[in-house]
């Protein structure tokens, strides 16, 4: 029996890396009643679940009725000239939400929306969420996706919230340089998708950075994540930059 207290939050790709550590996190906190889809098996979980393909219409339909969030994790890989995208995907699962009365919809972008800052610049452009420069397909789906927030945001009442991950691994110290800069540690993705689904206040359109708290003095990661701590009030417990960038110096 689902608890009308707390909100009812649908998370697609639940069976990867970042969902698991967010579903594990709020199992855990008891603080939302969740719904868990994906293709693969979710192991380990006590919260309601729905194995399928998420390319299926009836699927989504059926999975958006009763929510207050979607959090959406999935991704379609990109084939040339498949039938299926991730973009038709992600459009057709945002319109079932709307259709169904979600209210809001956190959406697990990345930092490859502004790739091009990074491939073609040494050192890498300061990213921001108003800068979409994709280094690929992939890059390039995310943005039609967040545009497609965009109107969902202004013509349909549903509060759009993307976050551009930077670099995801499950694990706590970077591997590389880069990934000092990158890396957002599982406490921290709990921490800013739990704020970004309880904010509540007047933005009701945000692009913005999913990075731990890499800086130390004057280094600043190239990953732009001040809105997420000024408007979601994110803060964030981890900092590669100061902790560990010195391991990498030569």
């Amino acid at each position: 029996m689902a608890d009308t207290d707390r909100p009812r939050v649908l998370i697609t790709g639940a069976a990867g890396s970042v969902g698991r550590n967010l579903w594990q996190g709020w199992e855990a906190a008891g603080c939302y009643d969740l719904t868990l889809t994906d293709r693969q098996q979710i192991e380990g979980s006590n919260s309601r679940m729905e194995i399928g393909d998420i390319a299926d219409k009836d699927l989504v339909c059926r999975l958006c009725e009763g929510q207050d969030v979607l959090v959406h994790l999935a991704y379609i890989p990109h084939k040339p000239l498949a039938d299926v995208t991730d973009i038709g995907v992600a459009m057709q699962l945002f319109e079932a939400a709307s259709a169904a009365g979600v209210k809001r919809i956190i959406y697990a972008s990345s930092n490859s929306a502004i790739g091009m800052n990074e491939h073609q610049i040494r050192p890498p452009r300061f990213s921001t969420g108003d800068q979409f420069r994709p280094n690929g397909w992939y890059g390039a789906q995310k943005c039609m996706a967040e545009m497609a927030g965009s109107h969902l945001a202004a013509r349909e009442g549903v509060r759009f919230i993307s976050i551009r991950i930077g670099t995801f691994t499950g694990g706590s110290e970077p591997v590389d340089l880069r990934q000092c800069t990158t890396l957002l540690t599982p406490r921290d993705a709990l921490q800013l998708f739990t704020r970004a689904i309880d904010y509540d206040g007047p933005v009701e359109f945000l692009i913005t950075y999913g990075t731990s708290g890499n800086h130390s003095g004057h280094q600043v990661g190239f990953l732009d994540i001040s809105e997420a701590v000024e408007i979601l009030g994110y803060e964030p417990q981890d900092n590669m930059i100061r902790d560990h960038a010195h391991r990498f110096a030569d």
